[in-house]
């Protein structure tokens, strides 16, 4: 059992302060059991996903930074931070994602989108962004097409003033500006994407089973986004094998240090003994994100790390309706023994009559159901984009 906490924030210079209440909410912390199905995800759009565990955080300060050059310049404004701790239960398969993030590096206004081009000519990316580092862009503003709001896209390559993106946004209504000056194209900020380094240590700081070979360590399971997962282990060194202490994948070679997209679960397998608490810091999102779900499995982080519930997460709004749990899409969340307990949502009427709303594996109606750090959706229609949205006290942030 955890506990999050939130304490007085206070936004930073340039615009009106404003305090913020505390709050105090139980988390259970829970395990996961492993799962057969292989996850697939589109590789030119990520999917959202959250954590399954013990949760304790405290809310700091936010603070300011100026990170965009030139005439248009942006103020980027971190939004309050803090610590979650995730408790990996021992002997089980642990869903856990990304709940406290990276602050936002940089935020400005498109001049003009083309194809996978995005130019803002009022930047200069080169001296923000960090070469061989991979960045999250967000879509926070787009007025041609309200629905955009909350696309996110993996970005690795940049001139001064442009983004290369995987999917040609353009075409899924993305826009700059309607006439030079007009200061009314698509709203966007970047991310630094966290790596396993950053969430575990390089040199295993986070305190997993460490092992000289794979099947004696815990395994971080990360999604790869080609029907499966990519496995990583530490090991001290030596051994039969010999080698150097480090992150290996699972031929036992050196793994890098790979980046863990914050819309992705990830899966610790625990051969460890005892629970371990996992720490991660960073800043609150305050604001949805669109997950781009495949037919499947989708393994997904909820974002937000306190507060998100079924009710008011907004997955009804997109995800596949019916009258019985066979032919809906499902939310599976983990129930802390191991296990699953799954919903579904109604939109009523049917064989069975009974009001719209959330309902249990049996069709019974439920309310006040949290999500956990990490769930699966089960979705069985065609990809889709579902927007996941913050609780609405998130919006005095």
């Amino acid at each position: 059992m955890g506990l999050v906490w939130g304490v007085c924030c206070m936004l930073p210079p340039l615009k009106k302060s404003a305090f913020f209440p505390v709050f105090q909410v139980d988390m259970s912390g829970v395990g996961k059991q492993s799962v057969s199905n292989r996850y697939t995800e589109n590789p030119t759009t990520k999917t959202m996903k959250h954590t399954t565990i013990a949760t304790m955080a405290a809310l700091l300060l936010g603070s300011a930074g100026l990170y965009a050059q030139g005439t248009g310049t942006t103020v980027a404004y971190t939004k309050p931070s803090g610590f979650v701790t995730h408790t990996l239960k021992a002997g089980k398969f642990n869903l856990i994602g990304l709940t406290l993030h990276e602050p936002i590096a940089i935020s400005g206004s498109l001049d003009t989108v083309s194809g996978t081009t995005l130019t803002d000519n009022s930047v200069d990316f080169t001296s923000v962004l960090t070469a061989g580092k991979t960045y999250i862009l967000e879509i926070i503003e787009n007025p041609a097409d309200p629905s955009m709001v909350g696309t996110i896209q993996e970005i690795t390559s940049w001139t001064a003033t442009t983004l290369t993106t995987p999917q040609d946004l353009g075409a899924d209504g993305l826009a700059g500006e309607t006439a030079s000056g007009a200061n009314d194209g698509a709203k966007y900020q970047l991310r630094e994407v966290r790596s396993l380094h950053d969430i575990f240590g390089a040199d295993n700081s986070a305190g997993l089973k460490a092992s000289t070979n794979i099947s004696g360590a815990d395994v971080i399971w990360l999604v790869n986004g080609s029907n499966g997962f990519d496995k990583y282990y530490y090991s001290p060194g030596g051994g039969l094998g010999g080698g150097t202490p480090g992150w290996k994948n699972v031929s036992g070679d050196d793994a890098g240090n790979p980046p863990i997209v914050y819309s992705d679960a990830i899966f610790v397998q625990s051969r460890s003994a005892e629970d371990i608490n996992l720490v991660i810091t960073g800043a609150v999102k305050v604001s949805g994100t669109a997950l781009a779900l495949t037919t499947g499995f989708n393994f997904v982080s909820t974002t937000f790390p306190v507060g998100a519930t079924l009710e008011n997460s907004g997955l009804e709004v997109d995800l596949k309706k019916a009258t019985n749990i066979a032919s809906a899409d499902v939310v599976w969340i983990p129930n802390g023994s191991g296990g699953y307990t799954k919903y579904f949502y109604s939109p009523g009427g049917g064989l069975g009559g009974g009001m719209p709303g959330w309902k249990d594996a049996s069709g019974s109606d439920v309310t006040n159901v949290s999500l956990t750090s990490g769930i699966i959706i089960q979705r069985r229609g065609n990809p889709v984009n579902v927007k996941i949205t913050p609780p609405a006290d998130y919006n005095n942030l």
